[in-house]
């Protein structure tokens, strides 16, 4: 598989050029290289000065190519019977045809197609490295979590092969019920579903967060740094744009801001090191066309390989140790660095599954199947790690939960 690197970041940041200039400098290294953008608001055409197809692959440069993922385009090659029975559904209760339409297009479906796609042209064979350039913070995160969030796990499949095999047999006495394209349709999605959750945890897959030295960007990152630790996936880097020079010539004014940046720079670095910080000067002129990309690039990466796996640091890992000599103790330890002081963190087991609920933030994880037999006791937040404590059944009672049965409130930020 492609290695696929996904960049995020708070709208304005310079996602669009981080990810072209990445693409444009691995392409000149010889790999083929796709840039993708999922942003329904694309402006990756316009990084690059160049027209890019929504459908297929445009070729931009030698083994470079790029693709805007059409949603709509993407809705009626995928979905277009599942869309045409909801538009039909609202049709005859009145409702006007081109507001049918609109409403037929689900919420959320749109990232999860855009991201089905990446996963598509992963799979291949076609490119050695994929470039995601992303929607705003908020919209991406919604994209890698909605795989999980939708699918239900195992009683949500039963249900909808429950509800197929009653539509198939009342469809003869109601008309308006759903006819087979509909649950092919359903069914494939819900597969890929299962693949796409898989697919995000693949170790050739990275992301990088983009931000810029201010106040609200650093929070916004420290969020979604937070976020991406909980579901597990990997962030091997952190992409500081649009630095102010360090000029004599530039009055008072920019003195003001360089220093204000400066303070800035100093917090991005004491927050997420030890991952890797990149950072670029914003550019005298428009950072348009492959030329001018290529030295943002330069500019930016160094030396350093920027397809690398720039850090490999897990988020969420196990840990055995013995108490006493006595086998059967784990830990199950989550990296969350950012949780503010007080926060309340909320753990349900259920058979194999643990929910975990940090603030508004809720992931249910699927415990590793050493732990199946486990019973969860005390946890704790230390060093910016959740560690949870598993030891296997022995008939005698665990230390209490931390809190109170199921909660932990964080003591220091």
């Amino acid at each position: 598989m492609a290695r696929v690197i996904i960049y995020s970041g708070k709208g304005g940041t310079g996602k669009t050029t981080i990810s072209a200039a990445t693409a444009t400098m691995l392409a000149r290294a010889g790999y083929r290289t796709l840039v993708l953008s999922s942003d329904p608001a694309h402006s990756l055409a316009d990084a690059v000065g160049a027209p890019i197809s929504r459908d297929r692959p445009t070729p931009l440069a030698p083994c470079l190519y790029g693709l805007e993922v059409d949603t709509i385009y993407e809705w009626r090659h995928n979905l277009g019977g599942f869309q045409q029975f909801v538009a039909s559904t609202y049709s005859s209760r009145g409702i006007d045809r081109s507001t049918a339409a609109e409403l037929a297009n689900q919420p959320g479906l749109d990232e999860i197609l855009a991201l089905q796609r990446v996963m598509s042209e992963a799979r291949s064979g076609r490119w050695d490295m994929i470039v995601l350039d992303t929607a705003p913070t908020g919209n991406t995160l919604r994209l890698l979590a909605y795989p999980e969030m939708i699918i239900g796990g195992d009683a949500g499949k039963k249900f909808f092969r429950v509800y197929r095999g009653l539509a198939n047999i009342a469809r003869p006495f109601k008309r308006d019920l759903p006819d087979d394209r509909f649950f092919d349709e359903v069914g494939g999605l819900l597969e890929r579903m299962d693949e796409l959750a898989n697919f995000l945890l693949s170790p050739t897959i990275s992301l990088r967060l983009v931000l810029n030295p201010e106040k609200l960007p650093l929070l916004e990152t420290r969020r979604a740094y937070t976020f991406l630790n909980l579901y597990g996936m990997l962030v091997d880097a952190v992409m500081v744009n649009k630095i102010l020079p360090r000029r004599a010539d530039l009055g008072p004014y920019f003195d003001y801001w360089v220093g204000l940046q400066r303070g800035y720079l100093e917090e991005i670095e004491a927050c997420f090191t030890p991952t890797p910080i990149f950072r670029t000067v914003l550019q005298e002129g428009e950072p348009i066309g492959l030329p001018a990309l290529e030295a943002i690039g330069r500019a930016t990466f160094g030396e350093q390989d920027p397809g690398a796996l720039l850090f490999d640091e897990r988020p969420i890992w196990l840990e055995q140790w013995n108490e006493e000599g006595e086998p059967g103790h784990y830990e199950l330890c989550l990296r969350l660095p950012f949780l503010s002081e007080g926060e309340p963190v909320v753990l349900a087991r259920s058979g194999p599954d643990l929910t975990l609920t940090v603030g508004r933030l809720q992931r249910t994880i699927a415990l590793p199947r050493i732990l199946y037999d486990c019973a969860l006791g005390a946890h704790r937040y230390e060093e910016g790690v959740l560690r949870l404590e598993f030891r296997e059944a022995t008939g005698e009672p665990l230390a209490p939960l931390a809190g109170s049965a199921d909660e932990l409130r964080v003591e220091a930020a």
